[in-house]
């Protein structure tokens, strides 16, 4: 598996709201247009490093349950609802799914327009039915035309870490083994039950009892249920950022942003 993230979805019923809170917690969300479904339109949140967070929501007028991404996820305000990862070859990345037994969505050609009128355009491919697995993108226009410049941050790198929450965390671990030749994970002290990481991989897997993410889970489906942005100093980060309680993940620290749409969702960790 690549060692990086393109980018995350974070989504919801009003991007409005999405944006505001980005706002409030320190983070610059710039308006990125319309998809070309027309039932969706988002906003930037680049990175430092050239990944970015994506916050996504139904255009005006358009039914959460319509919307052309993740509609249930937009629909239950969830929040997280999926991670990408960059390919060279769409093709050849829905042949390697393929080969390894999985059912695959694409490659699909697609397109968002930006305020300025600018066309962006690329190539998406699902793999599987759920969406605890990444979903792959390839650009047919300049990468800059998808993603702006991001505003220099000495405390900030960009995206580090998906958590997946799964009702069987063998199954989910054997499947990225199967898809990606993932490590076995290994148990850690982090923000949820049943904690462990993919050494090598952005890839965080919690298994939880009883609770708010078991509700998720049966609402949403297994898949991405929280997002963490690596950061030099967790107390530097704090000059910038709006940020709750340090929690201990392993040996580093990390916190959720102050926000009640990002706790427990959308947070940072110290990097290594």
């Amino acid at each position: 598996m690549d060692r990086t993230i393109d980018h995350v979805a974070f989504g919801g019923t009003e991007l409005y709201e999405l944006r505001a809170a980005a706002n409030e917690v320190g983070l610059t969300p710039t308006y990125g247009g319309e998809h070309g479904t027309g039932t969706t339109h988002m906003a930037v949140v680049p990175f430092p490093d050239g990944s970015y967070l994506e916050l996504i929501a139904p255009t005006l007028g358009t039914d959460a349950a319509d919307a052309g991404f993740w509609p249930d996820h937009l629909a239950a305000d969830a929040g997280p609802a999926a991670w990408c990862l960059e390919t060279d070859d769409a093709a050849a990345t829905a042949k390697t799914a393929i080969d390894a037994g999985l059912p695959v969505d694409g490659p699909h050609e697609a397109s968002r327009a930006r305020p300025d009128g600018r066309l962006v355009e690329w190539d998406m491919c699902f793999e599987s039915t759920d969406q605890r697995l990444p979903f792959f993108i390839r650009d047919r226009t300049p990468r800059s035309y998808r993603v702006p410049s991001a505003v220099r941050n000495a405390a900030v790198r960009g995206l580090r870490t998906v958590v997946v929450a799964t009702a069987d965390r063998e199954a989910t671990a054997a499947l990225f083994a199967r898809r990606h030749r993932s490590p076995s994970p290994v148990d850690i002290n982090g923000p949820f039950s049943g904690f462990a990481v993919l050494p090598g991989t952005p890839l965080a897997l919690c298994e939880p009892g009883d609770g708010a993410l078991r509700e998720r889970i049966d609402d949403v489906g297994e898949g991405p249920c929280a997002f963490l942005v690596g950061v030099t100093d967790l107390d530097r980060a704090r000059n910038s950022l709006s940020l709750g309680p340090e929690i201990r993940y392993s040996d580093r620290r990390m916190a959720w942003f102050d926000h009640d749409l990002f706790d427990g969702r959308l947070g940072v960790v110290e990097l290594p």
